[in-house]
């Protein structure tokens, strides 16, 4: 038996060590005897404990164990290997031979970092750690993992409380409002729910409805008995349904009122689920579908903000790796699936909002969701489930994510070439064969995936030429950079349809997320075109479907506000406007052929505004747009600077 080591005897009592005070160490000592309690110090028989001591030699070994593994890391990863996982990239070849030759053991870990096997750490309670060494070392050192925990985990009676910044989705002072007061009645919330599976659930697909139908109906009936992340996505689904029942009818204070109401218990309830520190699936589902039908209400840059916040939250929990790195449940991949390629699509909408550019962020390497009804998973599946080549509750949404996915890297392929047709077309044949071919225009759901998914394809080819045109410099005349008549029907081919989703009858129930629909990119080309050319046969058509635009996006404005963007397409208008009718003055006068030239379009002629240089506009805006840049344009255009 180890020899005991007694304490020292001039140490504090054992209350007055307890409770960090100052102890005066007579027996029994004043602060004890004020107290009227027991006195006590810490006897022989008491081991303090002492931190085990590592022999130089242990240490040799435990690093030189490292080191091997690490080395047999770096020799299972095949010779040239490109399997996909190109997230972390390694250092530069002259890099890694200085780190090589002068510090073997850390050129070893820079090659490990590159590793496609380095997915980083998935811990039971959902934190994510994708630090190569330290992933690596709690997958391998067990007993490590139960260390890592949350701020939560390390409270002490004797600390203050931790300082909490959830003050950026609600004001802690709402913590004292009693949700109880916050609740619809039970058969309300029936309604509710039913509203919220057929009007929002189908546009906004982050939820497997099998699996969270039961627990809804037990939150529905014992709301103060479930988790604060689940009571938060109860509240955004009250919040959701209200925002359709809103879009019905615009006057109704009574909605307006429960919109706040549940807008207030769900930030409520994000709050008290700690969703900064500590955010999981259900809150992060609930945070998806608030802002979605937010945006119905509120079109102003908070939206981005708060989307910045919901992709940080969902990377610290490892959304961007795929699940079955983790070996997750196929059920629990599908739903981390849905929520990534949510999050991104909508980070990259909300963007177009406010004339921001998104950058290609890391995209990691999660899947696509399966393109799959609810009803082909459970949590018992034993075997895989597989895509299904038909229409399916998961198409509409895939239909958004894959054209978002695809459009980036179709563009860096297309960069330079000057016959983008064959690629395009290969883009849309794609998207036509997965998803397009299978809908049915008589089914709701159905018809605005259909509509929707042509709009989109319109708006990415719009895009798509002007980059090419961009991309090719002074070689291309000034014309072909500024005009293109197939880019030119095709926005308005876009502004049509998104049109024809806004006012079709059969798709007013999808009309809370319709209206937002503004269609920036191509009303702005449109908008470009009309201003360099002011007449020809495509003035009618364009004028046509810009007035309608205006007034549908004018009268949406009495509900949120069309956004910081309108500010500026109005302006954009307004030239386009005094364009027109200055050509229209100077041909009354037979003065109009001096500034006039043709377009090429079988003998029709398309008018240069003699007053609008073209050079001075730079069609990269419309993919990335400067709206700084474009106020200032338009301002020395029109003289005022």
């Amino acid at each position: 038996m180890e020899p005991q080591r007694r304490y020292n005897v001039e140490r504090s009592c054992l209350r007055c060590h307890e409770r960090k005070l100052k102890c005066d160490r007579t027996t029994p000592c004043s602060r004890c005897v004020r107290q009227n309690t027991a006195c006590q110090y810490p006897g022989p028989s008491r081991v303090k404990r002492q931190t085990p001591k590592k022999s130089m030699t242990e240490v040799a070994a435990r690093l030189e164990q490292l080191e091997r593994s690490i080395a047999a890391m770096v020799k299972e990863r095949p010779r040239g290997s490109t399997d996909g996982s190109s997230d972390v990239k390694s250092d530069s070849t002259a890099g890694k031979s200085a780190s090589t030759s002068t510090l073997p053991f850390i050129g070893k870990l820079d090659t490990a970092r590159s590793r496609p096997l380095d997915q980083g750490f998935l811990s039971k309670d959902g934190r994510y750690i994708n630090e190569p060494l330290l992933s690596r070392v709690l997958d391998k050192e067990k007993e490590l993992q139960s260390a890592i925990g949350s701020p939560s985990d390390y409270s002490s009676p004797h600390r203050p409380p931790v300082l909490r910044a959830e003050g950026l989705i609600a004001n802690p002072l709402l913590a004292q409002v009693d949700l109880k007061e916050l609740y619809p009645s039970r058969w309300q919330a029936t309604l509710l729910w039913q509203a919220f599976l057929s009007r929002v659930d189908p546009l906004v697909k982050v939820l497997h409805i099998p699996s969270t139908q039961p627990r809804i109906f037990a939150a529905i009936n014992r709301p103060e008995s479930v988790r604060p992340d689940v009571r938060a996505l109860l509240f955004a689904i009250y919040f959701a349904a209200t925002t359709a029942f809103i879009s019905d009818d615009r006057q109704n204070e009574s909605l307006q009122f429960d919109l706040r109401k549940y807008q207030q218990g769900m930030e409520i309830s994000l709050y008290q689920s700690e969703f900064l520190d500590a955010p999981t699936i259900t809150s992060l589902q609930a945070t998806v579908i608030y802002q979605t039908c937010f945006r119905y209400s509120n079109s102003g840059r908070s939206g981005w903000t708060l989307q910045g916040m919901t992709m940080r939250a969902a990377q610290s929990i490892g959304l961007q790796r795929d699940g079955k790195h983790f070996k997750l449940p196929q059920l629990e991949c599908e739903l981390r699936r849905r929520l990534w390629w949510h999050i991104h699509s909508a980070d990259a909408r909300v963007a177009e909002d406010h004339g921001l550019s998104v950058p290609e962020n890391d995209y990691g390497d999660t899947e696509l969701p399966l393109n799959i009804d609810d009803g082909n998973l459970s949590g018992l599946d034993e075997s895989p489930v597989e895509s299904q080549s038909r229409w399916t509750d998961m198409t509409y949404s895939l239909i958004i994510m894959e054209i978002i996915k695809k459009r980036p890297m179709l563009l860096r392929t297309l960069e330079g070439s000057t016959d983008p047709s064959r690629a395009i077309a290969d883009f849309r044949r794609e998207i036509h064969e997965k998803y397009l071919k299978h809908g049915d225009p008589d089914i709701p759901i159905q018809r605005i995936g259909l509509l929707l998914g042509q709009l989109l394809l319109a708006k990415a080819e719009i895009c798509i030429r002007q980059r090419i045109i961009h991309s090719q410099g002074p070689a291309a005349t000034s014309l072909d950079r500024g005009i293109s008549q197939g880019s030119f029907d095709l926005a308005c081919n876009a502004i049509e349809l998104g049109l024809e989703i806004h006012t079709d009858e059969l798709l007013r129930g999808f009309r809370w997320l319709t209206s937002t629909f503004t269609g920036y990119h191509p009303l702005t080309y449109i908008l470009w075109t009309l201003c360099v050319c002011p007449t020809g046969p495509h003035v009618e058509r364009a004028w046509r479907v810009v007035n309608t635009l205006f007034d549908i996006t004018e009268e949406n404005s009495l509900i949120s506000g069309p956004g910081e963007r309108w500010p500026m397409i109005v302006q954009l208008r307004e030239k386009a406007l005094r364009s027109r009718q200055a050509h229209e003055a100077l041909h009354s006068s037979q003065q109009a052929a001096d500034d006039t030239a043709v377009y090429g379009d079988g003998g029709h002629a398309m008018r240069l505004d003699g007053g609008f240089d073209m050079n001075v506009w730079d069609p990269s805006f419309i993919e990335n747009p400067d709206w700084n840049y474009l106020t200032q344009s338009l301002a020395l255009l029109n003289g005022e600077i």
